[in-house]
């Protein structure tokens, strides 16, 4: 009789151990996927982020024949859709494709985040960057950032820079193009990019730093004059255009990058097969090609590479935030 009611007690608390184990522990890497997974975007649809994530979720799902749903969730400055990723099931069917703002600015212009961006995603790998480009109006002084920083030291605040908002890639571009020049502008920001784009046009403001994809066709009429890309590496969009490092700032260093994560605790198998699928599909040709013509360059890596750029990411933005004392509430 005790046996019995030994064996039994042990089965109650094998069952509560099983009920009490996140639902992550029970995936197999092995049978993984098996059912439809989910790419969680923090951007409207229509956009190159939401492009490339369709193209990169078709031929995914081509691969390891499972549907692959796009979930656009815009809003709240990404804290919508990361915040939903950041507290799903940590099976791997739940995947936030995320910005850099979102992982590395963020942290340093909010008090408060919904999200940890460290303790509660396990990175899957980087997928693509976009370079920003400083382009003038074409009635500008400025041809070379030699030019811009000699015209600015000899007359501080005659420039102005737009960008989207405060806090943007536009925006810290600019902040650290005055710090590592030593140089005093004044910054413009706009409810969004397109009137920062359109006020350059009229050439109400002197400069931005705009995404390869938004620039380029104006550049390519005229309309507006390049002046250097910000990444360390020419753009492919724009091989000929030097970079502001190469250009006499040594280390200038600016891109729009986007990557997936997981929820943390997805199981490491989980995280190693999806790692090793979508590097493959980012480094094919057709892929990179699709890149190409959206002003993107490809961008994987491995799980631990992706959280090391994370860290020195955001020590470096934290540096520039800090600086120029911006702040969002």
């Amino acid at each position: 009789m005790k046996s019995r009611f030994w064996k039994t007690q042990l089965f109650g608390l094998a069952c509560l151990a099983a009920a009490a184990m996140p639902a992550s522990a029970a995936t197999d890497a092995g049978t993984y996927p098996s059912k439809p997974i989910h790419l969680v975007l923090p951007f409207p649809p229509g956009g190159p982020t939401d492009t490339v994530s369709r193209a990169l979720g078709d031929k995914l799902s081509k691969a390891w024949n499972v549907p692959v749903i796009i979930e656009n969730r815009p809003g709240g400055n990404s804290f919508i859709a990361t915040d939903a990723v950041a507290h799903a099931q940590a099976d791997g069917y739940t995947l936030l494709v995320a910005f850099f703002g979102t992982l590395v600015v963020n942290p340093s212009l909010y008090d408060k985040l919904p999200y940890d961006p460290v303790k509660d995603f396990a990175p899957v790998t980087t997928v693509a960057n976009l370079p920003l480009m400083l382009v003038v109006n074409p009635k500008s002084p400025i041809h070379s950032i030699k030019q811009l920083i000699d015209l600015s030291k000899a007359t501080p605040n005659r420039f102005t820079f737009a960008s989207g908002g405060a806090g943007q890639g536009a925006h810290l571009a600019g902040e650290m193009l005055k710090n590592m020049a030593g140089i005093s502008m004044i910054h413009v920001p706009y409810k969004g990019n397109a009137p920062a784009v359109m006020d350059l046009l009229g050439n109400h403001v002197d400069m931005l730093f705009d995404g390869m994809t938004s620039s380029l066709p104006y550049v390519k009429n005229g309309r507006l004059r390049p002046i250097a890309v910000s990444t360390l590496k020419r753009a492919s969009a724009m091989p000929d255009l030097p970079t502001v490092a190469e250009s006499g700032l040594p280390g200038f260093d600016v891109g729009s990058w986007f990557g997936i994560l997981a929820p943390a605790h997805t199981p490491q198998p989980v995280i190693a097969k999806l790692n090793a699928e979508l590097v493959q599909i980012i480094n094919s040709q057709d892929f990179k090609t699709l890149l190409g013509t959206l002003g993107l360059d490809p961008m994987s890596s491995t799980p631990e590479e992706f959280v090391a750029y994370m860290k020195q990411e955001t020590s470096k933005w934290a540096k520039v935030v800090h600086d120029a004392h911006i702040k969002i509430d």
